[in-house]
């Protein structure tokens, strides 16, 4: 995964948020509430995508093919990143960079942690119907994309930055 590819991906899901606040108001509630719950799904979605695209290219980088189908595979069937399992992961590349996360998490992070916790939860709610509706105001969307965005930025830096 190339830094131009995440920007992308930021900037395709930073739009959509920006479509959504401008329909606030002038479309119909339940349009908005549909459009908002499906970026959730989506933002969610590009969350596990993105972090199998950085181990999968961070295992190329770092190793022979032998151990590099393995990393692919483990990679390939995470779903649903809840922390608990973003740190899981991260922790099979480098410990000492788990550890700090888990650390900043518990303390000056701890916000970041609960929206990426919550915007799974409210995924999982929306994608199998738990509820009929699940809120997820344009504020509450905004928070989710902040703590995608800048978990992405950071893991990627760490594991593919030049």
């Amino acid at each position: 995964m190339k830094r131009q590819e995440l920007q992308a991906e930021f900037d395709r899901l930073k739009g959509q948020l920006s479509y959504i606040r401008m329909g606030a108001g002038k479309d119909r509630d339940e349009l908005i509430s549909l459009s908002s719950q499906q970026l959730c799904v989506s933002i969610c979605g590009s969350l596990e995508q993105c972090l199998k695209q950085i181990f999968i290219e961070y295992a190329k980088r770092r190793s022979n093919s032998r151990i590099y189908r393995p990393i692919e595979k483990i990679c390939e069937s995470y779903q649903n990143p809840k922390t608990t399992k973003v740190l899981e992961l991260i922790g099979l590349f480098d410990a000492d960079f788990e550890a700090t996360l888990r650390r900043q998490w518990n303390e000056e992070l701890e916000i970041e942690r609960q929206h990426i916790d919550n915007m799974v939860d409210d995924r999982i709610t929306i994608a199998h119907r738990k509820r009929v509706h699940v809120n997820v105001s344009t504020s509450k969307l905004e928070d989710y994309f902040n703590a995608y965005r800048d978990l992405l930025e950071r893991v990627y830096n760490h594991f593919l930055a030049p």
